[in-house]
């Protein structure tokens, strides 16, 4: 969730259920155009699609017509085949095709409808990509959802008014008896269905278990995929709605269960399953047939004739052995499980930390987007979607969702600091408050911004006691480094992190003991004094290409630790304390050629110009061909740390 991008936001959708071989859904919402359901929601500057329904249009389907950028019209020429398709009626329409393309497809990789299935060499598991773009409005079709839930004893207002506000994706997918299936996307509820399983109680969640470990091991191994686990899914909404959450306890599991698997037989038995928020859309339709219906419905009626038994012969990863140990309880065994959990500690931290959201949000919606104004708008709405998203979801949403408001706030700080500085105007209390709560969410990147920041408007003192805070994090041994600046995550474990990860994860300080790259824009240049500016933002010459100051650049990734003490050496050399500025200056160098820096051509820079600065001009300049080379080596996306769009 590439696996990483700054133009999307990832989301794992599906209940995954650790032990029992899940495979995992992840959905990559795609941020590059916004998506409407009526033109007066048009605002000038973004990419936009209308939501569109004709008369064949099946329910929970619809089709996207493309609008102009500058004014509220619709397309009327098709710009680019391979984005937009003429439909008959003579509107433009977006293709299927290219919001599919967004994701890559390499050897040994599947495609299955909108969905690319890869095997995760680490975990050994599936894991299926799903491309799609956000809509803030539910599918028309859903409003029989409000209404039929208004008097009923499950969801509860709050939950209602949560899943009315959540919205819904559009996926690349047309209809299976579509005609026009090229134009034409499917409406997936897949927030507002979010919102409802974190609504469930432990009973319902071990219910839906229960349902998924019966259709995979018994059912579909006779009729392979007949029952997906949507269905299973749905017939406990459907259930849950009308008996309320109170029917299902612990002691009544059983009972529950045969209530689903009852809903699901009447629903092979009509011929007929509903979707729970779209109810015209028929799950079944195209997909089963009335003989396979049958013989699936036979199937349910042996499991509901003895559960308890279709229960006990469930063949599943070893389960009930495992179930066996660990009722046992013995020190041995739980040994083995905890060492389990830390030797697994690295793939928990890339699956964790692979949610663009939950690590550093963009400063930016266009890397090549240099209108200061344009950018702090969007921060400003993309502050405003995540406080809703705040208010709405469950306690793990509302803590990571925390933290993202303040790394936000922190992120239009910057912006609006850069422009108050170009301005030559004070900084209002409200941008250094969220400067300073930007600075704690994380052990040193937060930091070293808000210095930057104070360093430019002559606040060396308070720079300096910020700079004491990062010294201090660099002497615990669990700080790590984390680089999200590339497709690919990458971090650098110290030797005291297995020993307290999971200490950390426990008590919800995990963030406090990692440093996140620093990632600087062109309209961030304000924000820098004015003799740092050629340290930081200094092009990248290649003997293939020279730079050319019209270029604009897209982004600069700095390593905090180099960057803390060029940052600790300016500051020193500042107070006229040319001791201390000696001893930061040996400690870039030893950090440059030490350490292990995910961006060592920008850490190269910075150590030529403290060498310049000290008059040694021709080790400077070695220094900074060196860093022209490790570039020219390492082509590409991944690997270009400075970047200029040619």
């Amino acid at each position: 969730m590439s696996l990483f991008n700054k133009r999307c936001s990832f989301l794992n959708s599906g209940t995954t259920t650790f032990g029992l071989e899940s495979d995992v859904d992840i959905l990559i919402a795609q941020n590059d155009y916004r998506i409407i359901l009526d033109s007066n929601e048009w605002k000038q500057g973004f990419d936009t699609l209308v939501v569109h329904k004709q008369e064949d249009t099946s329910p929970g389907y619809c089709k996207l017509l493309a609008m102009n950028s500058q004014e509220p019209i619709l397309m009327t020429e098709v710009e680019d085949d391979e984005m937009y398709e003429q439909g008959e009626d003579g509107k433009v329409y977006l293709k299927c095709a290219f919001l599919q393309d967004h994701v890559h497809v390499n050897s040994g990789e599947q495609v299955h409808g909108p969905a690319c299935n890869r095997m995760s060499a680490e975990r050994g598991i599936d894991e299926d990509y799903v491309n799609a773009y956000y809509c803030a409005h539910l599918p028309s079709e859903a409003m029989g959802w409000i209404d039929r839930t208004k008097d009923k004893p499950w969801p509860k207002d709050d939950v209602r008014k949560r899943v009315i506000q959540s919205g819904c994706f559009i996926v690349a997918v047309g209809h299976k008896q579509s005609k026009d299936s090229r134009t034409e996307f499917r409406m997936s509820t897949t927030l507002g269905e979010r919102i409802l399983m974190f609504d469930m109680n432990i009973s319902q969640i071990k219910c839906f278990v229960l349902m998924k470990m019966l259709m995979k091991t018994i059912v579909n191994e006779h009729y392979k995929d007949a029952i997906k686990s949507f269905y299973c899914k749905t017939a406990l909404f459907f259930v849950t709605e009308q008996y309320g959450k109170e029917m299902f306890r612990e002691e009544c599991i059983l009972e529950c269960l045969i209530k689903c698997l009852q809903l699901i037989y009447q629903c092979l038995k009509n011929g007929y399953n509903p979707h729970y928020m779209i109810e015209s859309l028929d799950m079944f339709e195209g997909r089963l047939d009335a003989t396979l219906r049958e013989k699936v419905g036979e199937c349910l009626n042996d499991i509901m004739a003895n559960p308890i038994v279709a229960l006990l012969n469930i063949p599943f990863d070893d389960y009930g052995s495992k179930l066996y140990k660990r009722i046992r309880n013995s020190n041995t065994d739980i040994s083995e499980i905890q060492d389990s959990i830390r030797s697994k500690t690295g793939n928990f931290l890339s699956r964790a930390f692979v949610l663009w959201g939950l690590i550093e949000p963009s400063l930016y919606e266009d890397p090549l987007d240099i209108d200061l104004e344009h950018q702090i708008e969007s921060n400003k709405e993309k502050l405003s979607r995540c406080k809703i998203l705040h208010t709405q979801g469950d306690g793990f949403m509302q803590k990571a969702t925390r933290r993202y408001i303040f790394i936000l706030r922190a992120n239009l700080s910057m912006l609006m600091s850069a422009e108050a500085i170009q301005k030559k105007c004070k900084l209002s209390d409200s941008v250094l408050q969220s400067l300073k709560q930007g600075s704690s969410t994380d052990a040193v990147a937060g930091r070293l911004k808000y210095a930057t920041i104070l360093m430019c408007v002559g606040d060396i003192t308070g720079a300096y006691e910020l700079l004491k805070e990062v010294e201090t994090a660099y002497s615990d041994l669990a700080v790590v480094s984390v680089c999200t600046c590339s497709e690919l995550v990458e971090y650098l474990p110290n030797s005291g992190l297995k020993e307290k990860a999971l200490t950390f994860i426990n008590t919800g300080v995990l963030y406090d003991h990692f440093c996140y790259c620093l990632l600087f824009v062109e309209t961030l240049k304000p924000c820098f004094p004015s003799g740092w500016l050629d340290a930081i933002f200094r092009p990248i010459k290649s003997d293939e290409q020279q730079y050319n100051a019209d270029d604009v650049m897209e982004y600069v990734s700095l390593d905090p630790k180099p960057y803390f003490y060029f940052m600790e050496l300016m500051i020193q050399q500042e107070l006229n304390n040319q001791t201390k500025a000696l001893t930061a200056f040996q400690m870039l160098e030893k950090c440059v050629s030490e350490e292990p820096l995910f961006h060592k051509d920008t850490a190269l820079f910075l150590l030529s110009h403290a060498l310049q600065m000290n008059g040694k001009v021709e080790k400077s300049k070695i220094i900074y061909d060196e860093a022209c080379c490790l570039r020219k080596r390492n082509t590409g996306y991944t690997s270009s740390h400075v970047r200029y769009n040619n």
